[in-house]
């Protein structure tokens, strides 16, 4: 069987702590933790459910699963006849809770049958950042190709009437951080802002090879920013119309077999 993920860069951001007798948690405890049991949540006004698998140790995974009603037919023997049925259809999730270079991913199946993993994965954070005791506030970006931003400026001539970066201010950096998010940084820590939209427009074009877009453009790469732009012709660019997804084939030859499937797992969240 085969099955395509999208990606998204997961963000934990510490929030101020309350109560100085709270005991300190680690980021991937904190994910372990709170994926490791069963919750519902709202989406779209429709009740959607984690269900944590319970024998991946070294990975989160977990299928995100809803009810949904379809046209259905009995069976040949009581005539074929049609009915209105619900059925469950989910998703698989997998979340790599330890730190990198890249920070923690998420990948998230596509089936329609469920929804859009952007528009799910939202609602998901709105539940758990809603809980006041949560130590992190989770932000979530879909990770995409840089390059499909940079041909599409090409092809109008390196000028937009605007480009939109909405970023997510860093509390913790990994390696060599960048005047973008040393200034998001910074932002944050002053006003408590968890994100930061910036809109840079002008009637005769913004210069999308300059120094400042390429250096926000490099940020929001690796999953701490969303791109969106219009050209000076009206053609637009959303960089959540191009998550990065990968395909992965011929599952069932992993069936029963620990190793593979844990390849398989590492292969979707890109960690090859």
């Amino acid at each position: 069987m085969n099955r395509t993920f999208e990606h998204f860069h997961l963000s934990l951001i510490a929030r101020q702590q309350l109560n100085l007798f709270q005991k300190a948690v680690t980021r991937e405890d904190w994910i372990r933790t709170t994926f490791d049991a069963r919750f519902t949540f709202r989406h779209h006004g429709k009740s959607f459910h984690w269900v944590p698998y319970k024998s991946y140790p070294n990975l989160v995974v977990g299928t995100i699963e809803r009810k949904k009603s379809r046209l259905q037919h009995r069976a040949p023997d009581e005539g074929a006849a049609e009915f209105e049925g619900e059925e469950w259809q989910g998703s698989m999730v997998i979340i790599d809770p330890v730190h990198h270079p890249d920070g923690q991913k998420i990948a998230f199946e596509l089936d329609g049958d469920v929804g859009r993993p952007t528009s799910i994965l939202t609602s998901l954070v709105t539940v758990l950042n809603s809980e006041t005791d949560s130590p992190y506030a989770l932000v979530v970006k879909p990770l995409f190709d840089a390059d499909n931003f940079r041909n599409f400026a090409k092809r109008h001539g390196e000028l937009m009437q605007y480009v939109k970066f909405s970023f997510v201010v860093p509390n913790m950096f990994f390696g060599t951080s960048t005047s973008v998010d040393q200034g998001l940084g910074r932002m944050g820590e002053n006003t408590g802002a968890l994100t930061v939209d910036l809109r840079l427009q002008s009637g005769r074009g913004v210069k999308t090879d300059s120094a400042d877009v390429t250096s926000a453009l490099a940020y929001a790469e690796a999953g701490n920013a969303t791109v969106t732009s219009k050209a000076m012709n009206g053609e637009t660019f959303s960089s959540t119309r191009r998550t990065k997804t990968i395909k992965l084939a011929n599952l069932s030859d992993a069936q029963g077999d620990r190793i593979k499937i844990m390849e398989w797992l590492l292969r979707a969240l890109g960690r090859e």
